[in-house]
């Protein structure tokens, strides 16, 4: 597997610090990893791909992102709509993994839904070898 980079969406500190933490101990090559606190962050990130190409280089866009559900200004699912509109134009096609601390059939049918989420991640209830195996399964089927 090449080095990917990962943006992690997620207004808890605490979570993204858990994340970054055992996304290194999958000893997944990772050469990059980003962070936003809300959705719209993540969709400014997005939005000003050309400036974040020269400024990352060979680490933007990112190759996955993990989204929480629960944010203030624009949660999960309002990104992920708002990504839809500008996914061709920018031709970003990275694989979302939702984290969330819901585990509510209704979220799960609602993300999935989305094509480019990819898998489903209950906070504290994963460890970090399934954590590993969606990332490796998930970039497979690009």
């Amino acid at each position: 597997m090449n080095p990917i980079s990962v943006l992690i969406v997620d207004d808890s500190e605490d979570d993204r610090y858990i994340l970054t933490r055992q996304l290194k101990e999958t000893k997944i090559p990772i050469s990059q990893i980003f962070e936003c606190s809300e959705g719209a962050s993540a969709l400014r990130f997005f939005l000003d791909f050309e400036k974040n190409v020269k400024r990352y280089s060979n680490g933007y866009p990112p190759t996955f992102v993990f989204l929480d559900i629960n944010m203030p200004l624009m949660d999960g699912f309002e990104f992920l709509e708002e990504f839809k509109k500008i996914q061709v134009e920018k031709a970003l096609d990275p694989i979302v993994i939702m984290f969330s601390s819901s585990d509510r059939k209704e979220d799960v049918d609602r993300a999935t839904e989305f094509s480019i989420v990819k898998a489903y991640l209950v906070k504290g209830k994963y460890d970090i070898d399934q954590l590993k195996s969606e990332m490796c399964i998930s970039s497979d089927d690009t």
